[in-house]
């Protein structure tokens, strides 16, 4: 009887999981801000990415036309793009340390700042091929000119982080 009950338990818990997930997943992604910071480098803040890599990379792939159209973005020539998470929403920047923050010069309101909580950099290759660095765990995609992805050497991912998230925030600290 009592392993009815947990098997019960741990299906509802599954249930639960796959629900959560399927909702998350579902939500419209929505561009908060974005920052021409300068040529060919941009800075995209959104509210939520998807979980996963594959769907942070489609998120993209998909919504191309619509940063350009809407944004500006040149997807043809590009030199980088970063996406950063909004983990809290828009901040006023009065309320905390700016240092915490990325803020975007070019909103007339004091809310215009969000959490420096980087997600994706999308690199453009002088052949056309496209570098996806997932992070927060994830993995560097490379994405040829017929669009396909293939993922690139996961183990050796963590050996220049530092070096590019130091030029990545050096980029958004200076400009």
């Amino acid at each position: 009887m009592s392993v009815t009950i947990h098997f019960r338990k741990l299906l509802a818990t599954l249930f639960i999981i796959v629900a959560l997930y399927n909702a998350w997943t579902l939500q419209n992604v929505n561009v908060l801000f974005v920052d021409h910071v300068w040529a060919g480098d941009y800075v995209i803040a959104v509210d939520h990415l998807p979980l996963t890599d594959r769907d942070k990379i489609n998120w993209f792939n998909d919504n191309k036309k619509m940063l350009q159209n809407r944004y500006a973005i040149s997807m043809e020539d590009f030199n980088e793009i970063t996406i950063i998470e909004a983990v809290d929403g828009i901040k006023n920047i009065n309320s905390r340390w700016i240092d915490d923050y990325y803020c975007f010069n070019h909103i007339d309101s004091d809310y215009r700042c969000v959490d420096k909580s980087l997600q994706v950099n999308v690199t453009r290759a002088q052949d056309d091929t496209v570098t996806f660095y997932i992070h927060s765990f994830g993995g560097i995609y490379v994405q040829s000119t017929d669009g396909s992805v293939q993922k690139s050497n996961y183990e050796r991912y963590f050996d220049d982080v530092d070096d590019r998230l130091g030029t990545s925030l050096d980029r958004w600290l200076f400009h």
